[in-house]
């Protein structure tokens, strides 16, 4: 009777075991908002994180067609406007929390630089190769051009999409002399569209003359030879348009001659939406 009397007793004074917190649950298939600990700081947040997705084809400014929205948003911490845009080691993080305190970068969040931009500025100036800054700079003008719009127009986005427009084509002529081939032909390719929707179609030839130039070489890649083939048809007839009919997936196309909503047709894609080939399925997205 007194040893059961004292297990009784000590399964009442006894504490619990410790349990172990359950781990987050994992984002959405195609993805969602995960819990994040900001890098600088410690602040506790919610930021996008990707899933499973697929893609079918890309705009000419290589913007993917994808049932999910390009480009991905990326988490920015609420307090200090930290873009995390990478896992940052340790070695980054005394310098991140230095730039991110500086007026400059303050001055981009006030006037309204978007987190794309600011990734890219950051990357920049933590000596990331040039590429990978380069290719937040490229979503920065993806996330500013969302579609069939006027590539020149005057409102502050298109105010914004004009200056990074002209930082990525600049930094492309003044890439590193360490840059591989293979980044220079895709990135002096894509610049070359740029400028062709911006308008400056003499310097879009040129630099799409620059990239042709560098097909071939070894450890360049496929697929750009008809890239640029395509390109050029599109300049000669001075075409600044972000999607150009003949430059995008035939399905793509088709739904922009069947049903243009409230961006009327132009003349040349009227012209492209005669096409056989596009207007078969225009005529299967009509029905």
């Amino acid at each position: 009777m007194l040893i059961v009397a004292w297990a009784l007793l000590q399964a009442q004074t006894v504490p619990p075991p410790q349990q172990t917190p359950p781990p987050p649950p994992p984002p959405p298939m195609h993805g969602g908002m995960v819990p994040m600990t900001c890098p600088i700081g410690g602040e506790r947040f919610s930021g996008w994180q990707a899933g499973s997705y697929s893609t079918y084809g890309e705009r000419p400014d290589g913007r993917p067609y994808s049932y999910l929205h390009f480009p991905f948003p990326v988490p920015e911490c609420p307090g200090n406007h930290l873009v995390v845009f990478d896992n940052f080691p340790d070695a980054d993080k005394a310098a991140l929390a230095m730039l991110i305190a500086t007026p400059a970068y303050a001055r981009l969040v006030a006037e309204g630089d978007t987190p794309y931009y600011r990734a890219s500025w950051l990357s920049a100036r933590l000596s990331r190769p040039e590429p990978v800054s380069l290719g937040w700079l490229q979503a920065a003008l993806w996330a500013d051009t969302p579609g069939f719009i006027d590539p020149l127009d005057s409102t502050e986005a298109g105010k914004r999409r004009a200056r990074y427009a002209s930082e990525f084509v600049d930094r492309v002529r003044r890439l590193p002399s360490d840059t591989s081939m293979k980044d220079r032909l895709w990135l002096t390719a894509r610049a070359a569209n740029q400028l062709r929707q911006m308008g400056d179609f003499a310097a879009a030839e040129t630099m799409r003359h620059d990239a042709m130039a560098m097909l071939g070489q070894p450890g360049v890649g496929d697929g750009w030879d008809d890239y640029l083939a395509k390109l050029g048809p599109v300049i000669a007839r001075r075409d600044a348009s972000v999607e150009p009919l003949d430059m995008i997936p035939v399905r793509e196309a088709a739904y922009r001659c069947a049903k243009p909503g409230k961006t009327p047709l132009s003349a040349m894609e009227t012209r492209l939406c005669a096409k056989p080939t596009i207007a078969a399925e225009a005529a299967k997205v009509a029905k």
